[in-house]
């Protein structure tokens, strides 16, 4: 399991929204990029997937995600694993 929830940083560079509970790094990778709710609150969760304004959290997505991502090409280059060709593309 991860610690992290990398699978919302992914969708958010992807200008996806994520409608995600309080619980664990899902309130930390979502960001201004979607909508936290208390897992229980089946009220809310049912309100927000038919009401989000997708365009405005797709785009708060994008711009919260990508501080979350760096380049590792050249590293993987550095410690031999890839070819160094292959990092400078």
């Amino acid at each position: 399991m991860d610690a992290f929830p990398r699978v919302i940083v992914e969708a958010g560079l992807h200008g996806v929204p994520t409608i995600g509970s309080s619980r664990g790094g899902i309130p930390e990778a979502v960001r201004g990029g979607g909508i936290i709710l208390h897992p229980d609150n089946v009220d809310g969760w049912v309100q927000a997937i038919d009401k989000a304004d997708r365009a405005d959290l797709g785009a708060n997505a994008r711009s919260g995600a990508a501080p979350l991502v760096r380049p590792c090409l050249p590293e993987l280059a550095a410690a031999g694993l890839i070819p160094a060709a292959a990092a400078a593309d």
